[in-house]
């Protein structure tokens, strides 16, 4: 129950911090598209990991190696590359861990994944100078 609840606050974390980036319009409608198809990732690895099912776990984790592979910003600050070799790796970490079916294992290694996006879409606003309008 635990590892759910840990598991549910990081997709909140994860989808409340998404925005588009880049700095022209072009850039923005291909961030829009990779965004979206990792968010669709995304929860399918979630709710593989709810249903401790390490098929749609290690399916829907590929399919996001694949798709980070095929991105377009290679021209990110350092600080974005950093936090895409992290992802990568707690992507790689992912599938090993559902290929072993370790259940505890793969959910940390989603925590992770998803911490490296929440800290990319940061140093992107912060490069871009879009910083998120904050409700007060």
């Amino acid at each position: 129950m635990k590892i759910r609840c840990v598991l549910a606050a990081a997709v909140l974390t994860l989808l409340g911090s998404a925005c588009v980036w880049g700095a022209q319009k072009e850039d923005e409608e291909a961030g829009s598209f990779w965004m979206q198809k990792k968010l669709e990732y995304s929860e399918k690895i979630l709710a593989g990991l709810a249903r401790e099912d390490f098929d749609q776990i290690a399916k829907n984790a590929r399919s996001m190696k694949a798709l980070t592979q095929m991105e377009k910003w290679v021209r990110g600050t350092p600080e974005y590359r950093t936090q895409l070799r992290i992802f990568q790796n707690a992507n790689e970490q992912l599938i090993g861990m559902a290929d072993d079916e370790k259940l505890d294992g793969a959910a940390l290694a989603y925590v992770q994944l998803t911490l490296s996006c929440v800290n990319c879409h940061k140093a992107v606003r912060v490069a871009t100078g879009k910083q998120p309008s904050r409700a007060r």
